[in-house]
């Protein structure tokens, strides 16, 4: 419970013992004059520590990267300022399934009823515009008062846990310190809109064996199947028998990538010849957590006919083309495996690879992009959290198998550049004894480096691998490879640790520019784990990974 100093049981005590409830024990944001107050709060709770973040950007990022492994998080920033710089953030957790609580401090009641010109506000009196635009990335909101605060609250976080999305609350410091009673009765989630119609069960199970039954079939897999909490259900359902899967970049690492029965990274017609062929030809197509977009299907570039494909998603299951409704996807992955356990159906055959062998590159020639990824992903110890920024980093990194046990992040959907840095702050945070590795390019670390000397602070030390390619390279592979709106202005990289507060006791900064430099590197990193390690790695501009060239081509074709 919080221990504020205050013998007072306040709307803030109630707030902040409810996020620890629910097993958020950082917060994170930037103060402002309208929060400061309450953040006493935070700072007095006996389960709650505070993270001051460089930014309200930056914080968003940090407590997505949170979420993403602790299952929720929380952060607080001030009105109007503060909250817009983090609504980029949060439009990404939004568009990507993570629950993060944007607390804002607004002005004083009074203040609020007054309609001055109020800083931090347009000026015209109105203190709502900002409610209203967090209304479109938030799941649930409230603008708590003495009366609503602790119902509210309730609803608030619960709506953001049933939903996987993210949720906001507005608090005035007068509303924080109002007096309330804790609560006797945890929190529940609505476990009704949970459960499965048992005669919807009943029905689909009865389907799923017409429909699977004397076929071949492959198993695609997607980001769903983690953010609702199914992956031990869906691990059983794949290994009841040797049916091929596949997943797109959103799911990356769900599987066991380096299985004879991985058939690849689904992207749609930039897929390789292997994958495509074991998704668009098998006769049945089992589909779990997928939701189809642009960026994950090279615009919409799939050819999946539903009436072969058998869909599992949050509450409901599809299949040819008939829903089966209310049904729970761990309900339905478990009916599927034994289904499957059952009917005969026969693994699709995949193709064999086709990947010619490459020449062992000169050690001391200018290292290449699929150099880079291929030693990256050869490296990667099993307990690895890789994080990786769009661009080359993401697409060389999601075209290579990785190991089984490595988790792999990234904003398939949102694609914000310059979101992992700060994101792997937060999943450091969540959980600080598994090897962080942040892939970033050039481009996308100048908009949010300045969140490292947050890592030197808090003790967090990833090895951060820095690109440096001169440039937004993916945008050169769309377009405009010579414009000059692809070009950044070049940093001093090797300084640029030190100038956030690294020291020799504290970071590593490699340069990495051929293979037998990284190979070295990544030695190096491996006996430091203790500090935060930066290898500076140089590829040309115009070399593009193979995903993302195809992936780029693909769109090309498309107009």
């Amino acid at each position: 419970m919080s221990q504020s100093g205050n013998s007072n049981y306040t709307v803030s005590d109630y707030l902040f013992d409810r996020i620890a409830e629910i097993g958020i024990n950082h917060v994170f944001g930037v103060p402002g004059d309208f929060n400061l107050k309450f953040l006493d709060t935070v700072t007095a709770h006996d389960r709650l520590t505070w993270v001051g973040n460089c930014n309200e950007l930056n914080a968003g990022y940090c407590a997505d990267g949170y979420a993403r492994l602790k299952g929720a998080a929380a952060m607080v920033t001030t009105f109007g300022v503060g909250e817009l710089s983090a609504i980029n953030a949060t439009g990404g957790s939004y568009a990507e399934y993570v629950p993060v609580l944007h607390i804002v401090g607004a002005p004083v009641t009074d203040i609020l009823t007054s309609r001055k010109k109020i800083h931090h506000s347009l000026g015209d009196g109105v203190f709502t515009h900002f409610y209203e635009m967090a209304g479109h990335v938030n799941c649930a909101q409230s603008w708590l008062t003495p009366s609503n605060a602790t119902s509210e609250i309730d609803r608030v976080i619960t709506e953001m846990l049933a939903q996987r999305r993210p949720a906001y609350l507005v608090l005035s410091p007068d509303v924080a310190a109002a007096e309330v009673y804790p609560s006797d009765v945890p929190l529940e989630i609505d476990h009704a809109r949970r459960q499965s119609s048992s005669a919807a069960l009943k029905a689909f199970e009865r389907a799923a064996t017409e429909f699977l039954d004397g076929h071949s079939a492959t198993v695609l897999g997607d980001l769903l199947v983690h953010r609702v909490g199914c992956i031990g259900n869906f691990d059983r359902m794949i290994n009841v028998n040797n049916l091929p899967y596949a997943t797109l970049t959103w799911g990356k690492t769900l599987v066991d990538e380096r299985s004879d029965r991985f058939a690849g990274i689904y992207l749609g017609a930039a897929s390789a010849p292997r994958t495509r062929d074991a998704v668009e030809n098998a006769e049945r197509l089992i589909t779990i957590g997928v939701e189809f977009t642009d960026s994950t299907t090279a615009g919409f570039s799939m050819n999946l006919g539903v009436d072969r494909v058998l869909d599992i998603s949050p509450t409901q299951s599809v299949i040819g083309g008939r829903t089966f409704a209310p049904l729970q996807m761990g309900d339905a992955i478990d009916a599927l495996a034994r289904v499957l356990a059952e009917v005969d159906v026969t693994p699709y055959e995949l193709k064999a690879h086709h990947t010619p062998a490459e020449a062992q590159p000169d050690p001391d020639e200018p290292l290449t992009q699929n150099v880079l990824w291929s030693k990256v992903s050869e490296w990667l110890p099993e307990d690895s959290l890789v994080i990786a920024d769009q661009g080359t980093s993401f697409f060389g990194m999601a075209d290579s198998p990785l190991p089984f046990g490595v988790s792999f992040i990234g904003q398939s959907l949102w694609a914000s550049i310059g979101y992992s840095i700060p994101a792997a702050l937060g999943a450091g945070m969540a959980n600080p004894d598994r090897r962080m590795v942040v892939l970033v390019g050039d481009g996308s670390a100048q908009l949010t480096v300045q969140e490292i000397a947050t890592m030197f602070r808090e003790g967090i030390n990833p090895l951060i691998i820095l690109v440096n390619n001169s440039g937004y390279t993916i945008e050169r592979a769309i377009h405009g490879a010579d414009e000059v709106y692809n070009d950044i202005t070049p940093f001093n990289w090797q300084d640029i640790p030190r100038a956030f507060g690294g020291s020799d006791d504290n970071c590593l900064v490699l340069d990495a520019p051929t293979p037998a430099t990284l190979d070295a590197a990544l030695e190096q990193a491996d006996r430091n784990r203790d500090k935060l390690v930066m290898i500076e790695v140089h590829t040309d501009r115009d070399d593009y990974p193979q995903m993302m060239r195809s992936f780029t081509e693909t769109l090309g074709r498309k107009g």
